[in-house]
Formats: C-alpha cells, sequence, structure tokens
C-alpha cells in the first residue's frame, strides 16, 4: 500500500513539504538523549539509575525516530505498523521517569510492590497496541491514522502520562522536605527537568493529536515543540553531573553535552535556506566548538581539583578518627593514672594533717613548718587530680548528675563563708551580698553547684593580690534566671584570655607570676558542670590589670 501523493523520501526520512522545523526539532533532540544516556550508562554499567535514564534516552528516542516516519514515509503498511508505538513509548516513558525518580531519591531500588504497580499499569497499552482498541484504521490518502484511533486506549495511555507527572511531584516535594541542602539542589535540577519534558511531552502530544482529530488543525506540526523538553532534561542532568557528580559521571556527560550542542546549532542547516543565514550559523557553530573546548578544559580541571580535595578530605577524616581515638585513650590514661594517685595523696595528706596537729607527738618548729607543707603540697595535688578525673569523666561522658532542689543562696553563702579565712589570710576583703526577689531555689547537683561556686571564689583569691572578692546573687523572674557574680580586683584579662579561658589548660596571661599551682582545668570543668545542669558561665574583664567578673548561670525552680 502506498500513500500515493508524496514523494518516496531520501534515505529513509529526508522528505519534501514537511515543517520546517521537524528535523531540527527531532534529530538534536535524539542525539543528546542517546548521548548523555550512552555516555552516562557506560561510565557505571552496574548502576541502576544510569540504566534507567539509558531505557528513558532509548524509549524517547524510539518515539522520535516513529515520528520521524510517520512524517516522512508513504508506505501505509508500514506506518500502520509503527503507529501504536507512539502510544507504548508514551506510556512507558511516564512509567519509566516515576521509576527513575524513585531510585534517584532514594538512592537504591524501589520497593516489590511498586514494580508490581508499575507492570499493571503499563500492561494494558502493551496488550491492545496491535489490536482495534488501538487503532482500528488508516488514512491511505493523508497517511495518518488519527481518525481511526481507539479513543479509551489513547485517554488511558494519556492519564498514565499525567498520573507520572502528579506521582513524581508528590515524590520530590516529600524527599524535598527531608533532604539536607546539597542534596535539596540536586532534586530541584532533576525535578524541574523530568517534569518540564513530560509535560510538555505528554500534554502537548496529546492535545495536538486531539485538535487534529476533531479537524481543528490542519497537522500535528505544533507538537514538535514538544521535543525540546527532553533537551531541557538532559542540560539539567548533565549540570547536576558537573556541579554535584552526579550518576557517578566525570567528563563523559560535559563532553556529550558540548557535543549535542555542537550538534543542535549544526542541525540549523537543515532549514536556513539563505546565505546569510548559512553564514551565521557556521560563525555560531564555530563559537560553541570553541566555547566548548573551553568548557570541556575548564571541567576537567575542576573535576580534578574536586577528587584531589576528596582524596584530602578522606586522610584528614582518616587522620580526625585517628586523632579521637587516641584522645580516648588519653583520657583513659588519665583517668586510671589519676586514680591509682588518689589513694596515696589521700593518706600523704591524712598523715601529714595528723603530724602537724600532734596526734604523735609535739613537733618542733621546723618540723611543723614541714609537715604543714607537706599537707598543703598533697591538698593541692588531690585537687588536680580530682580536675583531671573530672575533665576524663566528662570526655568520656560518664559524669553523673543528681539533680535536686535546693537553696542555692544559702550554699552560695556557705562557701562564702568557708572561704574567708582563705581570703583574709592573703589580707583580701570577701563579701557576700544578695538581691533576690525569689526565694532563690534551683534544680541542680548540689555537689557538682557547690565545687562550681567554690571554684570560682577561689580562683578569685587565687589570682588577686591586694584588693577584694564581690560575691553577688540576683535573679531575674520573668527569664526564670538566678545568677552569681563573683567579682575581683585581680589580674583581670585581655579579651583573647576571655575568648580561650573556658578551654582545657587555659589561663590568662601573667596568671603564673600570681599563683603557679594552677592547672588550667577548673574553669573548663565547671563552664562543663554548668551546661549540663541547664545554666552557663562566663567571664568579663575590662582589660589585665582590672580585675575581672565571672557570671555563674543556672535555671530557677518557680
Amino acid at each position: 500500500m502506498i500513500c500515493y501523493l508524496f514523494e518516496e523520501p531520501a534515505y529513509l526520512i529526508f522528505a519534501q513539504d514537511i515543517p520546517a522545523l521537524l528535523y531540527y526539532s527531532h534529530i538534536p533532540a535524539t542525539i543528546i538523549a542517546i548521548l548523555v544516556g550512552l555516555f552516562v550508562f557506560l561510565n557505571k554499567r552496574d548502576s541502576l539509575l544510569n540504566l534507567l535514564l539509558l531505557l528513558i534516552s532509548l524509549t524517547f528516542s524510539v518515539w522520535t525516530i516513529s515520528s520521524l516516519f510517520a512524517w516522512t514515509n508513504i508506505h501505509a503498511d508500514f506506518l500502520a505498523f509503527i503507529w501504536p508505538l507512539f502510544t507504548v513509548s508514551s506510556a512507558l516513558l511516564a512509567i519509566l521517569s516515576v521509576y527513575f525518580t524513585y531510585v534517584f531519591l532514594d538512592k537504591k531500588d524501589t520497593e516489590f510492590r511498586n514494580k508490581v504497580i508499575f507492570f499493571l499499569m503499563l500492561l494494558p497499552v502493551l496488550l491492545f497496541a496491535h489490536t482495534d482498541l488501538s487503532l482500528r484504521g488508516f488514512n491511505l490518502t493523508n497517511c495518518d491514522g488519527f481518525d481511526h484511533e481507539g479513543s479509551y486506549y489513547r485517554s488511558y495511555s494519556v492519564l498514565l502520562g499525567f498520573v507520572a507527572i502528579g506521582w513524581i511531584g508528590a515524590l520530590l516535594v516529600n524527599r524535598y522536605r527531608k533532604a539536607d541542602e546539597n542534596f535539596k539542589k540536586q532534586i530541584i535540577l532533576m525535578g524541574v527537568g523530568i517534569e518540564a519534558f513530560l509535560f510538555l511531552f505528554i500534554s502537548m502530544t496529546f492535545t495536538v493529536a486531539y485538535f487534529v482529530s476533531l479537524g481543528l488543525m490542519e497537522d500535528s506540526s505544533l507538537e514538535l515543540y514538544s521535543l525540546f523538553g527532553m533537551t531541557f532534561f538532559m542540560i539539567m542532568i548533565s549540570v547536576m553531573i558537573v556541579k554535584f557528580k552526579a550518576f557517578n559521571v566525570g567528563m563523559a556527560a560535559a563532553q556529550a553535552l558540548v557535543i549535542a550542542l555542537v550538534l543542535l546549532v549544526g542541525s540549523q542547516f537543515t532549514y536556513t535556506e539563505t546565505i546569510t543565514a548559512k553564514i551565521l550559523t557556521a560563525v555560531t557553530l564555530a563559537l560553541t566548538g570553541s566555547i566548548g573546548v573551553l568548557l570541556i578544559r575548564s571541567v576537567r580541571k575542576e573535576i580534578k581539583q574536586k577528587e584531589q580535595l576528596e582524596v584530602l578530605t578522606n586522610k584528614l577524616e582518616k587522620a580526625n578518627e585517628r586523632l579521637k581515638e587516641l584522645d580516648k585513650l588519653k583520657s583513659e590514661f588519665v583517668s586510671i593514672a589519676s586514680h591509682q594517685l588518689r589513694s596515696p595523696l589521700t593518706a600523704i595528706r591524712g598523715y601529714a594533717s595528723m603530724l602537724a596537729e600532734g596526734s604523735f607527738g609535739k613537733l618542733g618548729a621546723k618540723a611543723q613548718e614541714s609537715a604543714e607543707r607537706i599537707e598543703e603540697s598533697a591538698r593541692l595535688m588531690a585537687d588536680s587530680v580530682e580536675d583531671y578525673l573530672n575533665v576524663s569523666r566528662i570526655e568520656s561522658g560518664n559524669m553523673k548528675y543528681n539533680l535536686s532542689d535546693f537553696n542555692l543562696r544559702d550554699k552560695a553563702e556557705e562557701v562564702a563563708d568557708e572561704l574567708r579565712p582563705v581570703a583574709l589570710k592573703k589580707g583580701l576583703i570577701l563579701l557576700f551580698r544578695t538581691d533576690l526577689k525569689s526565694k532563690g531555689v534551683v534544680n541542680a547537683d548540689i555537689g557538682k553547684t557547690v565545687q562550681i561556686v567554690h571554684n570560682l571564689i577561689n580562683n578569685s583569691i587565687k589570682y588577686t593580690q591586694k584588693g577584694s572578692i564581690n560575691v553577688f546573687m540576683r535573679d531575674d523572674i520573668p527569664a526564670k534566671k538566678i545568677y552569681i557574680e563573683i567579682s575581683d580586683t585581680g589580674v583581670g584579662m585581655s579579651q583573647k584570655t576571655i575568648d580561650a579561658l573556658f578551654q582545657k589548660f587555659s589561663r590568662a596571661e601573667g596568671a603564673n607570676a600570681v599563683n603557679s599551682s594552677g592547672t588550667g582545668l577548673g574553669l573548663f570543668v565547671a563552664n562543663k558542670m554548668a551546661e549540663q545542669m541547664g545554666g552557663d558561665i562566663r567571664a568579663e574583664s575590662e582589660g589585665e590589670g582590672k580585675g575581672s567578673r565571672f557570671i555563674f548561670e543556672l535555671p530557677l525552680a518557680l
């Protein structure tokens, strides 16, 4: 059978009296789809995602090649045979796109249940493709089957397309909410690309075919514009590959994109007629090729830099893990060593105290002084050991907190009274005053709270040579906070010192000249304890030599 009104096409697809846009819309889009799909697949053949992208490209190519034949071929028997491929390939594209989206978003194969649903949705299209439900006749004059397509069959395949668009949209929105910032950008690129492609392809081909069957349009040339959606989709895929290294592809996709762009520009020769248009096309083609070469070089350099950066990042991650292991071993060693030291220190301190008190008989003046020095040194060393133990407990997460309600004002005043003789011995005045509007009750660990207050006041005594230490308590009922402010006239601090003050082994500049016994751990331990009880400690100073103020904050138990 021959559609006698038309001439035999040259080289199967090149014919006269066809829309000028035909080859420009079909050939570049097909080549771009096949090139990107093949490059992506060949770079990682065992990737399901890459395979699905290739299948989408090939299915789209089946549709475009069939469309070329439908526009140019004059053999009615052949055209009647390939006509159902339009519906089959459209439905298959819709289902493959949903499958592709699942694998892209979840980074794994979809559930078996979804695969069964995909198959059942496609089954009617496949079973009735070459039956009267699909095509019951053919127009030998116009070489088309628009007037003889089964309405139910055609409507079902179109419905599949719109269901796929909605399904993919819902998936994208759902996964976008849970994704990290980097993957959100990839979701936007892929989502916009695939949704634009499906919407243009499904809606325009259906609308045009429907209008032609109603006689509202002379031919289906308007559907040629729907194919540019695939080019847009593949450009989005290429951007993802270059920018995010998606699909585990490096240079291949960038090269494919450049080749496709050159072909896209070159394909304009198929419909340009004037010399001027051909010259402009040639110039554009040369510029596109030159820029493409520069793009490939730039991408190659960027990919190489990213690969080097990834190698360095992996090395740093391994080094960081090793440092964490060493830090953990260090903390365990400190804990064990501190436990071993504490017992003999307790014994030394106890016997020195008994000697100084005369439990073993009255000592001479020099022996008395020596016993007191032994006791003081043992006490300082025991305090240091306790600091090391606390650091070890904090870093290992073994610090225990027994929370209960108690009056912070009473405890703080007891600590101030206990340390006042120590301050007086150095010639310092230690004052305690309050301005509380509440009862001053907090929910915290009593022992650790007392230790924090003791450390802060004792710290001020250590680093103050003359003057006074003021302990002031106040509260803020609307904010549900209570504060203990310890102000001194000591060595003071620079802002640089304050910024690092609550780190391990950190001490104020010039602190050794005033007190050489500190370890630089007391404030670190106190701050960590305060944070675990919902509070905070901060330091203020007008500068070196101008004194310091420490504010200890805890939540009020109202």
